[in-house]
């Protein structure tokens, strides 16, 4: 009996100096796509970025006209590689100013042999190719 009027005057105690518990919800508003922390009253959210959905890649035809002339000798060598040609790049850009020269004089792309020795006719028509499309407007 003494326990129960024990427990009766604590909770009669804790009623007259204010200490309940209460549960209050609240409310935390947050921009779509925003990150960080943000708070509202006694309530803090920390939000973490998402990943942005892929979107497609608009890509233009046109090169861009920054384009350094090493870097387009760079993927003529790699053509070139794709032929089975160890060509350095001394030999490609030689080669390609060549082309580029001879296409100046008015020569056509088919007549101008830019690689001699023993290699693929196509891979001579792909470096004047490429030397006419990509290297000539840069060099």
């Amino acid at each position: 009996m003494k326990r129960a009027l024990v427990a009766t005057g604590i909770a009669a105690l804790l009623l007259l100096t204010g200490c309940t518990s209460t549960t209050t919800a609240e409310t935390v508003t947050v921009t779509p796509g925003a990150e960080g922390t943000y708070s509202d009253g006694g309530t803090t959210v920390e939000v973490q970025p998402t990943e942005a959905p892929a979107t497609p890649v608009e890509v233009s035809a046109t090169p861009p006209a920054n384009r350094e002339a090493t870097s387009v000798l760079t993927g003529i060598q790699l053509a070139m590689s794709s032929y089975g040609l160890n060509v350095n790049a001394e030999q490609i850009k030689t080669a390609s100013d060549y082309a580029c020269d001879q296409l100046a004089n008015g020569a056509t792309q088919d007549s101008i042999v830019a690689l001699t020795g023993d290699i693929p006719e196509q891979a001579n028509l792909d470096l004047v190719q490429l030397a006419a499309d990509e290297y000539c407007p840069v060099r």
